[in-house]
């Protein structure tokens, strides 16, 4: 007998919880969940279950609307996850789908879930991906706290608004923008 995929496998079983919770019904319950405190080791099955069914359609929503999937390359992303407080994760990967899937493994384990996310088309630019990406932390730094500590680039967003860091990113002029109306060099 054939051995099936545990992509396969995976996808068949949130399917099956989708239809039975309801896709905004476990988003609603996991968010009140984390907010409330709830961290783990969970030992409430549907619980669990609502957590899953949540990150897991994020990052199948970011697979199937990925801009240009044919196109290789880096590409921004930024990733809204929940636990007691929002969090925000910026960065840049060549391969979204197992970088989404390490971040959420790992914010798992701190008790927070993949709640949200965006990702770029492939960054087309004459300098280095990484020079962009280091750009925009920095702008968003500047823009979002006022200040940048040690010059140190940061990538997670602690208590920010997923919504707004995203709108940030897709748009960079209006980030460049902000970043040079409120940037004041040394002189």
């Amino acid at each position: 007998m054939p051995r099936i995929p545990k992509q396969i496998l995976r996808d068949v079983l949130m399917d099956v919880l989708a239809e039975q919770i309801g896709p905004e019904a476990a988003r609603s319950k996991a968010i009140a969940a984390l907010t409330a405190g709830a961290h783990p080791p969970w030992r409430d099955d549907d619980l669990l279950d609502c957590m899953s069914l949540t990150s897991y359609l994020v990052r199948r929503r970011l697979r199937e609307e990925l801009p240009e999937p044919e196109k290789e390359g880096a590409r921004l992303y930024v990733l809204g996850f929940q636990g007691p407080r929002p969090v925000v994760k910026v960065g840049l990967t060549r391969n979204p789908e197992q970088r989404f899937e390490a971040h959420q493994t790992q914010a798992q384990n701190f008790g927070f879930i993949l709640v949200d996310g965006w990702v770029s088309a492939p960054v087309e630019t004459s300098t280095k991906p990484s020079h962009q990406e280091r750009d925009v932390l920095t702008q968003l730094h500047f823009v979002l706290n006022g200040w940048m500590r040690g010059g140190r680039i940061e990538e997670w967003f602690h208590g920010h608004d997923f919504e707004r860091i995203r709108e940030l990113v897709q748009n960079r002029d209006v980030l460049s923008e902000l970043y040079l109306s409120r940037h004041q060099p040394r002189g």
